[in-house]
């Protein structure tokens, strides 16, 4: 056991622990970013009247086409 008034040793580095949250943080940034532009496409689309329940381009016959109530 060491001296008492001395800090205590940092542990050894895990490289391999390292390597694994660095792959893993950039693939959640590259999720995050996918997602991101993902929604913005269809923000922008709708919009532009690209897309919705309104649009000239939409699916015929999916909810709220010619509701007459």
């Amino acid at each position: 056991m060491g001296g008492v008034f001395k800090k205590p040793a940092p542990p050894p580095r895990n490289l391999e622990l390292e390597r694994q949250i660095a792959a893993s943080a950039a693939a959640e940034k590259a999720r995050a970013d996918s997602l991101a532009a993902k929604q913005k496409e269809t923000a922008d689309k709708q919009a532009k009247g690209l897309y919705g329940t309104r649009s000239m381009f939409g699916k015929a016959g999916g909810r709220g086409y010619f509701d007459t109530v």
